[in-house]
């Protein structure tokens, strides 16, 4: 039997816990006005001066259980709007950082994960749907992830609703130490680098529309890999990446040039934003006055596998303003282990088109 082809997801809830809000509506707003919450951390630079991060703010609670308010917070919110829903009808999908990621405790993140899918629902009320899975498919894993969801949807017996979480964190002594001593982190003498960051993020998916309410719908996605890594001296070609643009845009049946702006998890490491440029020299069927690009960590940090989760979240309010930023756009994530992933998004009323 044929791949199942991906049928479009609607946004019909969010929740954000970053530096710069524990809420969506807080971290939206922040977000909108370009603002950030980095200070300086406890931990410190191969110079002696302290790392600048993106942590919560005022949260006293370290290690597994500061994951768990995490995903406990960013799960509660997006299910606020299913008050007719049983929680038996929803699936909880979690995505986190890929397991070869350096620095990160994977076990103790599994029993996070794990806990809040197997005790009885968030309310009480019962078990997720049987289908929930955790995916350790890292920021790069979005869109086959989303994929996944897709197919779950469409499963006999399957959920009505599927919550696609997302946690992760920089901000632990081995992650610190591991990018630190790979000089990825940004400090006063490493411009090229990334802010270290923690956050969890959450949306409500579905393939069912609700009356003629407009949200934000997932159209395309597609997931390649590259054989490059960070630090290699092969030169970087961003094939992967374009491929996944391409496909993405195929498969929502538009051009990439059509697209009102893009979204991406940069993080401000330079091979990032050449890769970018390679990718979309190639994908543009024509030129066009400008392409804006959001880049999510500016704000928040890098926030691994919650990022691209993160930044649907962060869409799925600012693409229904009438100064947001667009209308349609083009999402794309880039993971250290070559997973590339792109997205088409747009803001609309349920129907074709």
């Amino acid at each position: 039997m044929p791949p199942q082809r991906f049928q479009p997801l609607r946004v019909a809830g969010r929740g954000i816990c970053c530096a710069v809000g524990h809420r969506a509506q807080a971290a939206v707003a922040a977000i909108n006005a370009r603002v950030n919450h980095f200070r300086e951390t406890g931990f410190i630079d191969q110079e002696g001066g302290p790392v600048v991060g993106g942590a919560l703010h005022d949260v006293s609670i370290w290690g597994e259980e500061r994951w768990h308010a995490m995903l406990y917070s960013v799960i509660t919110e997006s299910l606020a709007s299913l008050t007719h829903v049983s929680f038996e009808r929803v699936a909880v999908v979690m995505l986190s950082a890929e397991p070869e990621r350096i620095g990160i405790t994977h076990e103790g993140f599994g029993r996070v994960l794990a806990e809040l899918m197997n005790t009885r629902c968030l309310s009480g009320a019962g078990r997720f749907h049987a289908l929930s899975r955790r995916l350790a498919y890292g920021k790069g894993g979005i869109a086959q992830a989303l994929e996944e969801i897709s197919a779950i949807l469409c499963q006999r017996g399957g959920p009505d609703y599927v919550v696609l979480a997302a946690a992760d964190s920089f901000l632990h002594a081995g992650a610190i130490e591991h990018y630190l001593e790979a000089e990825r982190i940004a400090t006063p003498s490493n411009p090229d680098g990334f802010i270290p960051a923690e956050g969890a993020s959450a949306v409500l998916l579905s393939h069912r529309a609700e009356g003629r309410t407009e949200s934000l719908w997932i159209e395309g996605c597609a997931t390649h890999d590259d054989p490059w890594r960070v630090g290699c001296e092969e030169p970087q070609r961003a094939l992967a990446l374009t491929r996944a643009i391409r496909d993405a845009a195929q498969e929502a049946g538009v051009e990439v040039s059509a697209l009102a702006f893009h979204a991406s998890g940069m993080t401000g490491e330079s091979w990032s934003a050449k890769e970018i440029n390679l990718a979309l020299s190639r994908s543009l069927e024509r030129r066009v006055a400008e392409f804006p690009h959001s880049i999510i960590a500016g704000h928040v940090g890098e926030t691994g596998a919650a990022a691209p989760v993160l930044a649907l979240a962060w869409l799925a309010d600012a693409m229904g303003r009438g100064d947001g930023p667009g209308r349609s756009a083009l999402l794309h994530f880039a993971g250290d282990d070559g997973r590339r992933a792109a997205l088409v998004v747009r803001f609309r009323s349920p129907g074709p088109g």
